[in-house]
């Protein structure tokens, strides 16, 4: 049994019955662009914005949230699985007097990641744990390690997935961890047809009976979940309470058009080396070696949306030549700086190596 499926298992056996649902933009304090995304023209990033224990008169003094989550979705061709581990670490000193407040956690459990084709899917487990148990140092420690993964350059770190995955597992059966909530669910691109379009905002998973709580009071406000005003106005903004006397756990999907530039480190290292080259007047060697690299390497890149891949190598290869026109030696600029160029006309033989080279490296 692969490690996926362990967690779903237990989800789907241990998990007392929850209400779980997409939040309508209009009950959201911000607005954004709820449009559902379509596969290969934006990169994703998962939070976990919140997550609460319904005892909060034993919050901290006998048992602590802590929140195990998967991510699986294509990534170079491949189906990959991220793990997190969300735990309170300072926050269980905080006081007495402000154990039931709510916490405010905002973990992101991916980076930004390029949504180019099959599926995104979430597990999550929502664990309560002995507060004296010994094992929470390892919790503490094993959740610093996922903390590693949610890199934009994830070919870097896959293969620390599948043993931190496997850690906390073992940690979190060893240390009398109890499933209070477990939540799946898998999102699509666009037109999918049905009510799990991949889209901006927030989504919610309650321990609660559907006659408990009323879906069109929820909002959230200040990226903590409120029950309202029901309606389409902001009043709730006003008059919303926090939601008190349930476990849940609130998520957000963040949508992005750009990648983080800079932490392209295959690609930035080869356009420094490229400039620098440009600089001493080696611009045909350049030509010849340096940006046949750099093409390769980014049309090869799992990290990029299929659009940008296009757009990258037009940008860098119109700087290059730019630079190599002017004679002089100029400050060295960032590839996130190189980016922000407007895009150049296309020529019909740049057309034809571009389409010839995403035809090459199609994944």
């Amino acid at each position: 049994m692969n490690l996926w499926q362990k967690l779903s298992e237990r989800v789907r056996r241990d998990s007392p019955k929850y209400q779980a649902l997409f939040l309508p933009e209009y009950r959201i304090d911000v607005d954004y662009d709820a449009t559902p995304i379509n596969a290969g023209e934006a990169y994703c990033r998962l939070w976990l914005v919140e997550m609460r224990l319904a005892r909060d008169v034993d919050w901290f003094r006998e048992r602590y949230p802590v929140v195990h989550a998967a991510i699986r979705f294509n990534h170079g061709g491949k189906s990959v699985t991220i793990p997190y581990l969300a735990e309170p670490g300072h926050l269980q000193e905080l006081a007495k007097d402000n154990l039931n407040k709510v916490i405010q956690c905002n973990y992101a459990l991916t980076s930004f990641f390029p949504f180019n084709d099959g599926l995104m899917e979430l597990q999550a487990g929502l664990f309560s744990m002995v507060n004296s148990d010994p094992i929470g140092k390892f919790i503490k420690t094993m959740g610093r390690f996922s903390e590693l993964l949610p890199v934009p350059d994830l070919s870097t770190v896959l293969k620390l997935a599948e043993p931190v995955y496997r850690g906390i597992e073992d940690l979190i059966g060893a240390g009398e961890g109890q499933l209070e909530l477990g939540y799946q669910q898998t999102f699509s691109a666009a037109g999918g047809g049905g009510d799990n379009d991949l889209k901006a905002g927030y989504f919610v998973a309650i321990l609660a009976e559907e006659n408990q709580i009323k879906p069109d009071t929820l909002c959230v406000v200040n990226d903590s979940l409120k029950v309202g005003s029901p309606g389409k106005t902001k009043v709730f903004v006003r008059d919303g309470k926090p939601l008190e006397g349930y476990s849940y756990m609130l998520f957000r999907i963040e949508k992005h058009p750009h990648q983080d530039w800079e932490s392209l480190t295959q690609i930035k290292d080869l356009v420094f080396q490229a400039q620098d080259a440009v600089f001493n007047g080696e611009y045909d060697k350049v030509k010849a070696f340096l940006l046949p690299a750099i093409k390769a390497t980014i049309f090869r890149s799992p990290d990029l949306i299929k659009v940008d891949r296009q757009d990258m190598v037009v940008k860098i290869q119109d700087y290059l030549r730019e630079i190599s026109l002017q004679g002089v030696t100029v400050q060295k600029r960032s590839l996130y700086s190189i980016m922000q160029r407007p895009l150049p006309a296309v020529d019909t033989e740049t057309e034809t190596e571009l389409a010839a080279l995403e035809k090459l490296f199609k994944q």
